[in-house]
């Protein structure tokens, strides 16, 4: 072994490698999201069905799994949720929430706001603004458009119509649109939901571009949206472009830290 092998070796500590396999074992079954028969549990944790069963013997013992008298099959037990619940119950989202936006404005040298639903309509609850430029019409407390921002539509293609349609009519109304129109721009959240994102070019904010992805709880339920801001002339909302794959890890990263399960 050589000296920095060695090095990473003692910073990491000897461990207790029974102890691994066994979370292993338990994390096997968690990202499944399906109870589990042992020679599927085996295979994904890359050992042997007897191996297998002897940890999940361990996890059955202290709740962390449960068997399934008739079928044999394995899932998550109740010790294993009340230890979820518990570190969902320590989670400072606002805080990760800000972590995750100020690395994203980082990598893009964008502007980056988090938006939450106060009941009514989108508002800003933070932001981070880009070393490129600043986007002054947008401060923490501003309303967001639910008609045509990005931020807007990604809260109306995940959650309820009965939320928020009264708002959007009325609005559109005013904006001299017709029924029809209105309608058919509802039809439009169906593409938004299916790719997980909404982009506007240009912004309600002139001059700029904007791309909003869904941020996620633990129930699937939409938490809050991160949109990026961009220059309209030097902002690429193409779905390959660095802007929105970057925007989808952060989003995706920060859901999961939320316990969401998202692909």
């Amino acid at each position: 072994m050589d000296a920095s092998a060695r090095r990473d070796t003692e910073s990491r500590g000897a461990g207790i490698q029974s102890l691994e396999k066994g979370l292993r074992v338990l994390t096997t079954i968690q990202h499944a999201g399906r109870p589990m028969r042992l020679n599927d549990i085996a295979a994904a944790a890359g050992m042997t069905p007897s191996m297998a069963h002897g940890y999940l013997v361990s996890l059955v013992r202290t709740g962390f799994v449960v068997q399934d008298r008739l079928s044999g099959l394995y899932d998550l037990g109740d010790a294993a949720l009340q230890l979820g619940l518990a570190s969902l119950s320590r989670t400072d989202f606002l805080g990760l929430a800000r972590t995750a936006i100020s690395e994203l404005a980082a990598v893009l040298h964008e502007t980056v706001t988090l938006a939450v639903w106060n009941g009514d309509a989108p508002v800003v609850v933070d932001k981070i603004e880009g070393r490129s430029d600043s986007v002054y019409e947008i401060k923490a407390g501003s309303l967001v458009r639910l008609w045509p921002t990005a931020t807007g539509r990604v809260f109306m293609a995940n959650l309820p119509q009965s939320e928020w349609e009264h708002h959007l009519r009325t609005m559109m109304r005013q904006g001299g649109e017709h029924e029809a129109s209105i309608e058919r721009f509802v039809a439009d959240l169906t593409d938004v939901r299916e790719k997980g994102y909404a982009a506007t070019l240009p912004a309600t904010v002139p001059d700029f571009s904007a791309i909003a992805v869904p941020v996620f709880d633990h129930r699937t339920h939409l938490k809050a949206v991160i949109t990026v801001l961009g220059r309209q002339d030097g902002f690429d909302i193409a779905p390959s472009a660095l802007p929105l794959t970057a925007a989808l890890r952060a989003a995706k990263a920060l859901s999961l830290r939320l316990g969401a399960s998202v692909s």
